[in-house]
């Protein structure tokens, strides 16, 4: 007799009756594992970074005027003779400005339009000692720039470049060239700054101090 083919076997294999469905199971099942792992150690790196920076508190300027302080501020910026400026603990770059009117730094100005800044007045009490207490709130406009504008220079002041802001009231600010930068003529488009800028310093006589 010829010889008689012989028939496949088309029974099932189960992972527990053969090793040879079970190893690739293993091999992906470790590599998941492993990509898990990895992805978890990321993660955690990540939020070691975010934490404490989203924790943390944001930048923004904290002006420190004398008692009753009105009129032009100019602040220069990237004054390489100047000092940075103090951060306090609750994130606020402290401008302190003298009767001057004009405050220098070495710092570069930061443009934040979600940034929260302080405005306050510092009085000398009779002992010698000083306080602070929050400005009008009415003194000072609202946004980035509080009305102010920004120029290239400083106006013969030396290195740097300017930040000039008004502080008063609004009938004062509307007497006032250039007091609200949003109000001037051609405001959104181009814009040049006036051929002479405005003199810092306190334009009413400073209050007495108090008991």
């Amino acid at each position: 007799m010829g010889n008689v083919p012989s028939v496949p076997d088309f029974r099932p294999r189960f992972p527990s009756q053969t090793g040879r469905l079970r190893r690739p199971w293993l091999h992906t099942m470790n590599r998941l594992v492993k990509l898990v792992k990895k992805a978890c150690a990321l993660l955690s790196a990540l939020l070691a970074i975010l934490l404490p920076i989203y924790g943390r508190a944001k930048p923004h300027y904290t002006f420190i005027l004398p008692d009753g302080y009105v009129g032009w501020l100019q602040v220069i910026f990237n004054d390489p003779q100047a000092s940075p400026l103090p951060i306090r603990n609750d994130g606020g770059r402290v401008i302190e400005v003298p009767e001057s009117g004009v405050s220098r730094t070495s710092d570069i100005r930061v443009h934040d339009d979600k940034a929260h800044d302080e405005f306050y007045y510092r009085s000398i009490l009779s002992n010698g000692a000083s306080e602070l207490h929050p400005m009008p709130p009415e003194f000072i406009l609202p946004g980035e720039g509080h009305g102010g504008w920004g120029v290239m220079d400083t106006g013969g002041k030396g290195p740097g470049y300017s930040w000039f802001i008004f502080f008063g009231p609004a009938d004062l600010r509307a007497q006032t060239p250039w007091a609200d930068i949003t109000k001037v003529p051609g405001y959104g488009k181009r814009l040049m700054a006036p051929e002479v800028y405005p003199t810092p310093g306190r334009l009413v006589p400073s209050p007495s101090t108090k008991p």
